[in-house]
């Protein structure tokens, strides 16, 4: 029963991130959603350099992850990895309006 209602969470979750990152960010944004857990991955126009879109979001208390965190080729030089692990809020919202 748990696993069933957690399921159902994590997937609302799922979905209010990435109708928000629809609206919020660049329209050349794709999103994917890996296998299992509750991220997205969200691969942004090429000219987007997303660690520097990391540090300017730190200095708005936003944590997101830079691609370039998951591999070992300096790979994924555009793309976040965008965690649906909390209840939707205002103020994950204004984050991704940020």
């Amino acid at each position: 029963h748990y696993l069933r209602r957690s399921r159902k969470t994590y997937a609302a979750q799922l979905a209010r991130l990435s109708e928000a990152v629809a609206a919020h960010f660049p329209a050349q944004t794709r999103l994917t959603r890996p296998t299992g857990g509750f991220l997205l991955w969200a691969e942004l126009p090429p000219e987007t350099d997303a660690l520097r879109l990391f540090f300017a979001a730190l200095e708005h208390d936003i944590s997101v992850a830079p691609g370039k965190m998951f591999s070992a080729r300096d790979k994924y030089p555009n793309c976040l990895r965008l965690s649906a692990g909390l209840p939707w809020s205002d103020e994950i919202e204004r984050a991704v309006q940020t």
